[in-house]
């Protein structure tokens, strides 16, 4: 049964479908390490959990990690130990360790496991070589491993507001492609990377793209309508809601960008509602949700889109940004790109630089589904973002 979850990841049962995605990753990962690319909410985190429990079936061994909460690259390594601390070959991997040039420093931890290392990591601890080492030992060891590392791009923007010049992220970046790119690399060892801000978009606003172009690029979007449909029908089955099929296809045209957290979000609502009046659910009650889902009361559910965007473009970008998105929200069909240039004239007095400037935004914001270009023209990808937008950020 597909329980209704709004927000948190999923596993087991309450994941839906992904067949397609997971197929690729699987293929994909044969011959390369990955960087998954998608946009918030779309179910990036639940994806990675399902290839880390399915893993075994493709004869490999993973653990996932999320670096989000790591404020330091120690913090990144002991983040990266105790991932590896839940594998079996954490002890063929602690031997390895006993084994090399960390041998002396680990004598000074008592009761040693892989865990333990990472814990005894602090500033001035030679987190570079344990980073090292374990991926070494994880490489050479029997068997083949997938590490899956979730929000790297909020640790590098963590890094970057400690050293604004970039050249504390740039040096991370440098070693952890050092990690999967060493020449003596045996190939028993995956990686895929991941983070509800596109690691690309970091990259490019810090020129660090050589750092991650050993990376093969895959992307996860929404479902497509016909999954949608299912994903809907079999939420209502599994919680005793039926909605005639008028109902349903109101609710998908409603929700348009048809990821699952909106999904979840809209079924939710919709059935607490119509419990609530003891009524089977209509287009009306669906209309209602939807208003009442971008009303000052719901703001949670998308004011971090707005916050978002200061954490991951900084300034003057992020104003700018804020800009084009008002002027994109005023129209349901959306705004020419010589009409965006306009709105950047202001701030961006060259004609050149304005238009380097807002391809640069464009590219984020379409990567990161805020926009899409229908037929030469930029329109919010999701209509309840866009009525949030419309409402209560743009003036």
């Amino acid at each position: 049964m597909i329980s209704s979850k709004v927000g948190s990841p999923v596993t087991g049962d309450d994941f839906f479908d992904r067949e397609s995605e997971q197929r690729d990753v699987w293929e994909f990962l044969r011959g390369d390490d990955l960087l998954l690319l998608a946009p918030r909410r779309v179910g990036k985190t639940s994806l990675m959990l399902r290839l880390r429990d399915t893993a075994h079936k493709h004869q490999l061994e993973a653990a996932y990690i999320s670096v989000a909460g790591a404020e330091d690259e120690p913090a990144f390594v002991r983040k990266l130990c105790e991932g590896v601390s839940g594998l079996d070959a954490s002890s063929d991997v602690l031997r390895h360790l006993k084994k090399g040039k960390l041998a002396r420093w680990l004598k000074r931890i008592k009761k040693v496991s892989v865990a333990q290392i990472g814990l005894e990591l602090g500033p001035g601890s030679p987190w570079e070589d344990v980073g090292a080492q374990l991926v070494e030992a994880l490489d050479r060891e029997g068997g083949r491993r997938l590490i899956l590392v979730d929000e790297v791009p909020v640790f590098v923007l963590s890094l970057l507001r400690q050293d604004s010049s970039g050249a504390r992220a740039r040096k991370f970046l440098t070693w952890f492609r050092e990690l999967r790119q060493h020449p003596d690399r045996q190939g028993r060892l995956r990686w895929l990377l991941a983070g509800s801000i596109g690691l690309d978009t970091v990259a490019a606003r810090l020129h660090l793209g050589d750092t991650i172009n050993d990376l093969y690029v895959v992307r996860l979007g929404p479902f497509d309508r016909e999954t949608a449909r299912t994903f809907l029908v079999s939420l209502g089955l599994a919680h005793d809601f039926s909605m005639s099929a008028g109902v349903v296809e109101h609710f998908l045209d409603r929700v348009g960008w048809l990821i699952p957290y909106h999904l979840q979000l809209l079924f939710r609502e919709l059935r607490s509602r119509c419990t609530d009046q003891s009524s089977p659910p209509d287009i009306e009650a669906v209309d209602a949700v939807f208003e009442d889902l971008v009303s000052p009361s719901k703001r949670a559910y998308f004011d971090y889109w707005r916050q978002r965007l200061h954490e991951e473009l900084g300034q003057p970008d992020a104003e700018r940004a804020i800009t084009l998105l008002n002027a994109v929200a005023k129209d349901p069909e959306g705004t020419s790109r010589e009409v965006l240039e306009q709105q950047l004239s202001e701030s961006i007095s060259d004609a050149d630089e304005r238009v380097d400037g807002l391809r640069y935004l464009l590219d984020v914001l379409e990567s990161d589904g805020y926009l899409v270009e229908t037929g030469k023209r930029h329109r919010f990808r999701s209509p309840l973002l866009r009525e949030f937008w419309l409402r209560r950020v743009a003036p």
